[in-house]
């Protein structure tokens, strides 16, 4: 996979887990709230319910009896009551009170009597069922059982019962002022109204009112604390304050992961780029020294951790670069050394015979000697010769250059190396050159003339730097579609350090006063026309003397 692409996943997977985290959050302050207003529920008023809604609140066992939900009973109790299943018989097929004192099988007159109180509610079920609840409250019985002893003294038992559920009981007069408190606390006088009233909530009612007309006239009444009062305006209030409780903790974890989510892609991406930026800053200042980041580094192999591993493709090529930007400033400083040595070389060349020419023409002009012709003769020989050197120098630099900028036309023909070969050995003047051996039937695109000027140049040098008499060798070998021509001397070879520079025309220049004759350049002549011809040329050298190969395709 390219960079792009593994920087592409990274990012994706990265952001996929962002997204899973705001899902995973969204989902647990969903459930919170869920699970806050599902809790209020259960203290829910069950007067205001649908039928729908108690569907699931009761079941058949297998033996056919009946059970209701353990949140339909708490419910029951919570809004002081009792519910019951009953079938279209009056039969009760469960109730959340087991000894609610009431009857197992209702009459239709005790549903007819249900009817004119509103202290029962009905829901229909559906396949002839039906629950039922009926209030039931603890100071209805209270009073209940205090209306059965009236008008004699309350007894013990009845004391301690409204004692343990803090209740106090009153008598109100027919014009609705209360005469006096029988038990419990003294409370705030209640009007008619306010003794009569209901709320239509059940959660509303702060207080518990029971009362019931006396045979005197009077009324009594039995008041308790609601226990189960909770008002709809704090529970609103409740509700409102733990929605924003949970977007605040929400969005506080929110930024929380943020912070630590930019700080972890920071580190991930971030040490790494700053890392690279460190290499290019060093390599700006030449300075190709590895970098060293243990945070970002193994130790032991000094590759990418696993985490990092992505930008290990940079790395490598900062390597590379770093590589290439050594190797070039190494050639840089060898070609401009190169580039001294030949100028200075070069400059030699041309002022040896340049002194040469000087002197003799000043010799012949001068009128303080007499020179017999043969002097005179001779003179003009050494001089013509001076010329001719430096003209093929010059003509060999010109040549090298319009070879480096394509501006010599090439005549490529078919040629059958092995049989070119064979005529130019037999042509050639050095008697030290012996016949082609390999393959005879190996075709190539060259020109001839430019073929010949190379093999001039390769079997001339291995001749002039070998001992008198030392044999030179051609071989042809054909392999994976190339040819592989072999100039081969039995010499003692060159030095391994000059074999790199050997085809550079700025290595060596040529002394004229030297034996060894040429203007030094023909080797990066025959380099630069091989090369032309889409041929590579290369030297091999050893004990057993000098290889030059030069490979080319095949027709």
């Amino acid at each position: 996979m390219s960079l792009s692409g593994k920087m592409t996943v990274r990012f994706l997977v990265y952001f996929v887990l962002f997204y899973v985290f705001l899902l995973l959050a969204t989902f647990g302050m969903s459930a919170y709230l869920f699970y806050d207003i599902t809790s209020s529920s259960n203290y829910s008023n069950i007067r205001e319910l649908d039928a729908f809604e108690l569907e699931s609140d009761f079941k058949k066992d297998a033996d056919g009896t009946y059970h209701l939900s353990k949140k339909l009973i708490n419910s029951a109790n919570v809004n002081s009551g009792v519910v019951q299943l009953i079938d279209t018989n009056g039969t009760v097929l469960a109730s959340s009170e087991k000894d609610f004192q009431c009857c197992s099988n209702y009459s239709i007159s005790q549903f007819v009597e249900m009817t004119k109180s509103n202290k029962s509610f009905v829901w229909d079920q559906g396949n002839g069922l039906y629950l039922v609840f009926i209030e039931n409250h603890l100071a209805e019985q209270l009073l209940s059982t205090i209306i059965q002893q009236y008008p004699a003294a309350l007894s013990k038992e009845i004391q301690k019962e409204l004692a343990h559920a803090n209740a106090s009981l009153e008598i109100y007069n027919a014009a609705g002022k209360r005469e006096r408190v029988i038990f419990g606390d003294s409370k705030k006088e209640l009007s008619g109204i306010e003794i009569l009233a209901r709320s239509h909530d059940y959660m509303e009612r702060k207080e518990i009112v029971a009362s019931e007309l006396l045979k005197d006239g009077r009324t009594a009444v039995v008041r308790l604390k609601n226990s189960h009062y909770y008002p709809f305006e704090p529970a609103l209030e409740h509700g409102i304050k733990i929605f924003f409780n949970v977007i605040l903790v929400f969005h506080i974890l929110l930024l929380l992961f943020t912070l630590f989510f930019s700080f972890w892609i920071g580190n991930r991406f971030g040490r790494p780029v700053l890392y690279f930026l460190r290499r290019i800053e060093k390599l700006a200042k030449q300075d190709y020294a590895p970098l060293d980041d243990r945070k970002l580094l193994t130790k032991k192999t000094g590759r990418f951790k696993r985490k990092y591993r992505v930008y290990e493709d940079i790395d490598q090529s900062l390597s590379r670069l770093t590589h290439n930007l050594q190797e070039n400033e190494r050639k840089i400083l060898q070609t401009e050394k190169l580039r001294e040595d030949w100028i200075t070389g070069l400059s030699h060349d041309l002022k040896t015979p340049l002194s040469s020419i000087y002197g003799y023409s000043t010799m012949l002009s001068s009128d303080d000697y007499e020179w017999s012709d043969t002097e005179v003769k001779h003179f003009a020989k050494t001089m013509q010769e001076k010329a001719t050197y430096m003209d093929a120098l010059i003509e060999d630099l010109t040549y090298t250059y319009q070879l480096k900028n394509n501006a010599i036309a090439l005549h490529k023909i078919d040629l059958n190396l092995f049989d070119f070969i064979v005529c130019y050995v037999k042509s050639s003047v050095w008697s030290e050159l012996k016949q082609p051996t390999g393959h005879r039937e190996v075709h190539v695109f060259f020109d001839p003339k430019l073929l010949a000027r190379v093999l001039d140049n390769i079997v001339g040098n291995a001749i002039k730097h070998t001992p008198k008499g030392t044999k030179v060798f051609i071989e042809i070998e054909k392999k994976k579609g190339h040819v592989y021509l072999q100039v081969r001397d039995e010499g003692n070879g060159i030095p391994t350090e000059e074999l790199e520079n050997l085809f550079d025309r700025y290595y060596r220049g040529t002394n004229t006063t030297s034996e060894v004759s040429g203007t030094g350049l023909g080797l990066a002549i025959s380099k630069q026309l091989v090369e032309a011809h889409a041929g590579q040329i290369h030297v091999d050298s050893g004990d057993n003397g000098m290889i030059v190969t030069i490979v080319l395709p095949v027709v």
